[in-house]
């Protein structure tokens, strides 16, 4: 059964951030590495704010403008799937984002639950999320994490799974404890086997340690691991896509 696979695009620090230099370079450099995602026959692609730390919580309209700037640019120049995640949790900017550019999803860190992160205390807020999302209209699907990484969680993963039916999610995303670091297959095969909704690993996945994963899962989203030199390397991201497709 082929598994989807979905490459991240991390963007380059945008206009607020401590780190901002150029917009045309954030978007120059959001076009390759998007044009490389497709090119190695991933499925998707997410655009993320990852330049742009130390994040904050809610960030500025100026964020919101760029991210719309360039997943516009980005929607023009590939034909596969567009996601947005609004680092560190601002769901409402990602779905304003998806409106304005017709994406296919949004990855939500804390759509429900509570947990404690460096960036402060992440609450989740599904019922407002959800009526926001029907308020502006957005057609975008919800990829809601559960028990994130790079946060200290208030109820263990059962909680999770016993309660994500209610929060409308689309999809669960499993993660590992950090950026690029592997995900605990028991948990994954738990989180898989408690809903009835898509499972996607959102962490540590690379050429080695896929087949295994995928066995636990609908798909991937992969973003470490296809990094090279840091841009995107097209051959890195059709050894996942291999992988999962076999």
């Amino acid at each position: 059964m082929e598994k989807a696979v979905i490459g991240v695009v991390h963007l380059l620090p945008l206009p607020g951030s401590p780190e901002f230099t150029d917009l045309e370079e954030v978007i120059e450099k959001a076009l390759i590495d998007a044009r490389a995602v497709e090119e190695g026959g991933a499925d998707a692609l997410i655009l993320e704010n990852y330049g742009d730390k130390p994040f904050v919580k809610e960030v500025g309209k100026e964020v919101v403008a760029a991210m719309s700037a360039i997943a516009c640019e980005v929607k023009k120049d590939v034909s596969i799937g567009l996601g947005i995640n609004v680092l560190r949790n601002d769901a409402v900017a990602a779905l304003a984002v998806a409106k304005a550019v017709n994406a296919d999803f949004v990855r939500v860190n804390q759509l429900f639950f509570s947990s404690i992160s460096p960036e402060g205390i992440l609450e989740g807020d599904c019922g407002g999320i959800m009526r926001y999302k029907r308020m502006i209209d957005c057609r975008a699907m919800i990829f809601a994490d559960v028990a994130v990484k790079h946060a200290v969680h208030t109820v263990p993963l059962e909680d999770y799974c016993i309660n994500a039916e209610r929060s409308l999610a689309d999809a669960l995303i499993v993660t590992g404890k950090a950026t690029g670091r592997e995900i605990d297959l028991n948990d994954l095969k738990l989180v898989k086997e408690s809903v009835k909704m898509p499972v996607l690993a959102g962490s540590g996945v690379n050429a080695e340690n896929a087949s295994r994963i995928l066995r636990f899962c609908d798909g991937v989203i992969v973003g470490s691991y296809i990094k090279n030199g840091g841009r995107v390397d097209a051959d890195r991201v059709s050894k996942i896509v291999r992988i999962a497709k076999g």
